[in-house]
């Protein structure tokens, strides 16, 4: 089967909105859907890590192609069963931890298949303002979309911050059921569904990304997430999808206009009216959230705030303030507590262990560095926020290396550093943020394409990776900074045949395997070491006679 044009089949078939998908189940168990979905899946940066069943994405490859019969014969004899996802807790930036639940390599897969089906037919269905887990749309696309209307141009200061009350705790999953029956009749595909919502699929959403406070985990739990809140995108544009005259006449009678924002279970309603008519919004938005989803507005969170006393969005701070010219402007912020927790967060990747490389350190934090960076860039006090968190990283690592190698700052400076700015250890540069900061952002939040109708690609959006601090836990102390001196060491030249090495090809061999040593760490000195291509490694690691 060509997927792609399944695909696109299905998105076309949607255009009739009473046309209703049967016989769509026998989809999941085509053996190149499986593929696909398998692809996917083990493309995934968390494809190594375990569900219940310990088993990862390489385990699963030992025997690919009889595990994937295995899903295929019992997808098509509907007796697959998900398994419970594997309840795990990983670091927030204050230092508590988050529930995490980590779904079996097969039940990620078939999980995969399912979004393949239900993606190309609800993106027929679901609003342009919704901007959560979709393809070709991320989180900044959101984050501009209340931008701009909050520009002195639109004027939409008056703004309600809403918050559903526990909303992946408190999802009904039977109202799920009803809004699916609306669109597939195919009760075998709503059936497999229902088994992976009573296997706990959808409270996967308690886990929540530290700077976008959206939900994490799961693959098909951010779909459906995004079909039960149709409804309320669907209600919200009969008032937000009118003409420019309709806005205009609008305007002309006293009354506002409005903007509706949401990405994920976070949303916005934004006026150029006054705030008596957002506080009549604000009621007959709860009732709609209550009658129609079956859920409740928070009483404590939701609030109705003005742009001139701002209001965090998706890890922004969104503010309108004075600009030079003696006028006002909104401006895009970094929030204090965004900062406090970049700081706890680096803290955290310079602690541990001091046995770690250097070069695997700086690359652990540079991933906390880059991840930050590249999502606050747009705000407009960046730059002078950037700078000074540079030297706040500059610092903790230094301290980190000073305790590493046992000597004065000083010293770490004239004899362990290739440079000072961007400190360098080893051929390994930290990053700074200050290079990224005051970025101008040049997507676009209007988004009308279908992106299973068009040639384009369709792109995901990957957040920053949340604990990339893991590498305190490697399992080879020290192994990346005497694999680079003895790389350096030679030349950067293989010694077996003389080819030249790249960091691509480039293998460093133990001459004395680790397993001859009582200390297996003593196996990365120097002296033990040489560089060699991939072509030699192989070579002399086939003749080695290994010590027992």
């Amino acid at each position: 089967m060509d997927v792609d044009k399944m695909q696109k089949k299905l998105a076309v078939w949607a255009k009739d909105p009473d046309f209703q998908f049967d016989d769509i189940y026998n989809l999941l168990y085509d053996r190149d859907w499986l593929r696909r979905a398998y692809q996917s899946v083990a493309a995934n940066s968390g494809a190594q890590t375990a569900g219940v069943d310990s088993r990862t994405i390489s385990d699963f490859e030992e025997d690919l192609e009889e595990n994937l019969t295995g899903l295929q014969r019992s997808l098509k004899a509907e007796e697959y069963a998900p398994s419970p996802s594997r309840r795990t807790y990983v670091p927030k930036g204050d230092g508590r931890t988050r529930p995490l639940g980590i779904p079996t390599i097969r039940d990620r897969i078939v999980q995969e298949g399912l979004r393949m089906i239900l993606e190309p037919i609800y993106e027929t269905d679901f609003s342009p303002w919704s901007y959560g887990f979709r393809p070709n749309r991320r989180t900044h696309d959101a984050i501009m979309a209340a931008y701009t209307a909050m520009s002195e141009s639109a004027k939409m200061f008056w703004v309600i911050d809403a918050d559903i009350e526990g909303f992946f705790d408190n999802l009904d999953h039977q109202r799920l059921e009803q809004v699916l029956q609306d669109r597939i009749r195919d009760g075998k595909l709503r059936d497999l569904i229902w088994a992976f919502l009573k296997a706990g699929v959808m409270e996967e959403g308690t886990y929540r990304h530290s700077m976008t406070g959206t939900p994490q985990g799961g693959i098909v739990s951010p779909v459906l997430a995004n079909i039960y809140l149709d409804g309320l995108d669907q209600w919200a544009r009969r008032f937000t999808d009118r003409s420019r005259l309709e806005r205009k006449r609008t305007r002309n009678k006293g009354k506002g206009n409005w903007r509706y924002v949401r990405y994920a279970d976070d949303f916005l309603l934004l006026t150029n009216g006054r705030r008596r008519r957002a506080e009549k919004m604000e009621s007959r938005l709860r009732k709609q959230i209550n009658d129609r989803l079956n859920l409740t507005l928070s009483r404590r969170k939701t609030k109705i705030v003005h742009a001139n006393d701002g209001f965090e969005f998706l890890g922004y701070r969104l503010k309108r303030k004075r600009d030079g010219d003696g006028g006002k402007a909104t401006r895009l912020l970094i929030p204090e507590e965004a900062k406090t927790r970049f700081r706890q967060k680096v803290k955290t990747a310079t602690g541990g262990s001091y046995d770690v490389s250097a070069r695997a350190k700086i690359r652990a934090l540079n991933a906390v560095v880059r991840g930050w960076g590249t999502y606050y860039k747009y705000a407009a006090d960046a730059p002078r926020a950037f700078s000074n968190l540079d030297n706040f990283v500059w610092w903790r690592l230094m301290e980190w290396l000073t305790k590493k190698y046992r000597v004065s700052v000083r010293k770490v400076i004239e004899n362990r550093l290739d440079r000072r700015s961007p400190l360098t250890v080893n051929g390994k540069s930290l990053t700074e943020l200050s290079p990224m900061g005051m970025a101008i952002y040049t997507g676009s939040f209007r988004k009308d394409e279908h992106p299973y109708l068009t040639e384009m690609t369709r792109k995901r959006e990957e957040l920053p990776e949340e604990n990339p601090w893991l590498i305190n836990l490697k399992e080879r102390p020290g192994w990346e900074d005497q694999r680079w001196k003895a790389l350096k060491r030679d030349g950067w030249t293989c010694q077996q045949c003389g080819t030249g090495l790249s960091k691509a090809n480039a293998e460093v061999h133990h001459e004395r395997a680790s397993t001859g040593y009582a200390n297996p760490g003593d196996a990365n000195r120097l002296e033990n070491l040489t560089s060699l291509c991939e072509r030699c490694h192989k070579e002399v690691e086939s003749e080695r006679t290994h010590v027992k």
